[in-house]
């Protein structure tokens, strides 16, 4: 059996190799009330390595952080949209479920007043000041901010099937590269399950989600796309297959609770 991504990173690991200091244009621009945990820590870690250093790496990654709900996920995504930009990315496509979970993530990156956001009050770069803004397109975006498109799956799929003035659309994944953000991804993988594992619900899905997603993510050669779940499907065979070349860092509940991140959970049936 051939390697996944993970037995790699692991492997290199035990060689010393993934040792990497996280850089300031991170540390200096997470909210100072944030402290990293050293799951954090590995997990950037793993990705500077992978960006940097991993010989086997495309020039448009597709990559899973299946991390432990509660785990931190969300400033996990913060410190990889700085470390992005820091590369020449400048467009950030952030999408969910839940519309419900869209306002508590625009809270997260947009709103300083916030107890929760997750970026210092000045976030500098290079010595220059960076705006984190919202928009409905990225054509004609402020090329020195990070400008960053929050939708539910359902409402991209819709933005990519009946395409509307003022708002993103197809050929803006073909002009400008994108990253693409999916939080709580497990839900992009109804149409990798095979037809006979399918809910009723789930076949009606699998012609949108997970298709306008790969669409979008083939239109520019130097599109990522990095999906954060707790939950993704392993034991799926065919799910299984898709990942093996894409979960960077594993971080599942037993090591969370292990680590004593994780108050003890009892399950009780009525």
């Amino acid at each position: 059996m051939s390697q996944t991504l993970n037995d790699k990173l692991n492997g290199a690991v035990e060689l010393g190799l993934l040792k990497k200091d996280i850089p300031g244009h991170v540390t200096g621009n997470i909210a100072g009330n944030i402290e990293l945990r050293p799951y954090q820590i590995t997990a950037l870690e793993r990705w500077l390595y992978y960006i940097e250093d991993f010989p086997q790496r495309p020039t448009n990654p597709h990559l899973l952080f299946h991390m432990a709900t509660g785990s931190g996920k969300t400033v996990l995504m913060a410190a990889l949209i700085l470390d992005l930009y820091r590369r020449g990315y400048r467009n950030f496509l952030f999408f969910v479920n839940s519309a419900q979970i869209i306002e508590k993530k625009k809270e997260n990156f947009l709103n300083p007043a916030s107890a929760k956001h997750l970026f210092a009050p000045g976030v500098r770069i290079d010595d220059k000041p960076v705006d984190i803004r919202e928009v409905d397109t990225f054509d004609a975006v402020n090329m020195d901010a990070i400008n960053i498109h929050f939708t539910t799956i359902q409402g991209l799929h819709r933005r990519m099937t009946e395409p509307k003035e003022n708002s993103v659309t197809i050929e803006d994944f073909r002009d400008y590269k994108v990253v693409m953000i999916s939080d709580e991804a497990h839900h992009l993988n109804a149409e990798t399950k095979t037809k006979d594992k399918l809910t009723k619900d789930e076949a009606a899905e699998r012609l949108s989600w997970e298709g306008t997603v790969s669409e979008i993510f083939r239109q520019h050669p130097e599109n990522m796309l990095l999906e954060f779940t707790a939950t993704v499907d392993l034991t799926n065979d065919a799910i299984r297959a898709k990942y093996a070349d894409k979960i960077l860092y594993d971080y599942d509940l037993k090591q969370f609770r292990k680590d004593g991140y994780s108050k003890d959970i009892e399950l009780r049936q009525a």
